[in-house]
């Protein structure tokens, strides 16, 4: 077998992509359900999260939201230009989509703002440790661990995820019509724009991890990367356990 890896399939097929990652994904594919079916997103969906639960969500999600160009531009930082097919690639995406979240933050204190939720409650991070699980796990990531598993933690689980959920909640119009029409555009934006239908960036980013690794990587570099995903959603699920 070839140990390096070029995709020739489809981007969103999994048949494209090496057998030992469509392992992975299905090893963890528990765990992301987990998140994606969390009783906090189906609330949302129907309009009916308490006044608490939508501002422990907003609070608790804020760092993530905030931080997410950092862990991309720590990434960055680990990329040589030329030294692999792999980097050339993690540098196009990187550089691209740390301009693309530019402006979220700015989108999320909106949101917040509709539930009542003020920037100052947002940087104040007053929820419980636990629900800060998730940033200081993307951090950790993102600065010391190797590329590809940092994104395969970050840009793949984490984007991937919430694009999924996301796509969830806006399904029926009934969340974004709780909002008075005078602010729903702006209360909506956030996740209107993560409520991909058919988002391409998570599968960018296993192609970046596969073509990291290849066709035939080392047994400590597979755990890598899925105790990598695992962890993400384990701390994503444990920060949405916080906003019950």
């Amino acid at each position: 077998m070839d140990p390096t890896f070029q995709r020739v399939g489809d981007l969103k097929d999994i048949a494209s992509y090496p057998a030992w990652l469509g392992d992975v994904l299905n090893d963890t594919s528990e765990a992301k359900q987990a998140i994606v079916k969390h009783p906090i997103f189906a609330a949302m969906r129907e309009a009916k999260l308490e006044a608490r639960q939508a501002e422990a969500f907003l609070v608790n999600g804020w760092p993530v939201v905030e931080q997410f160009p950092q862990y991309m531009a720590m990434n960055l930082q680990k990329v040589r230009y030329g030294h692999s097919r792999g980097e050339d690639l993690a540098r196009r995406y990187l550089t691209r989509n740390i301009r693309v979240e530019q402006n979220h933050a700015d989108y999320w204190v909106d949101w917040a703002a509709a539930h009542d939720v003020s920037k100052r409650a947002l940087m104040k991070a007053n929820g419980p440790t636990l629900a800060y699980a998730l940033s200081h796990w993307c951090w950790k990531s993102s600065s010391t661990d190797p590329l590809a598993a940092s994104i395969a933690a970050t840009n793949f689980a984490i984007e991937g995820v919430t694009g999924e959920w996301a796509t969830l909640v806006c399904s029926s119009e009934t969340y974004a019509n709780s909002f008075p029409v005078s602010i729903r555009r702006k209360a909506m934006r956030w996740l209107s724009l993560h409520a991909h239908y058919d988002d391409a960036h998570p599968w960018e980013a296993l192609e970046i991890v596969a073509t990291l690794l290849g066709n035939a990587p080392g047994v400590d570099e597979v755990h890598e990367v899925r105790r990598s995903i695992a962890m993400s959603y384990e701390y994503f699920k444990m920060s949405l356990d916080c906003c019950l």
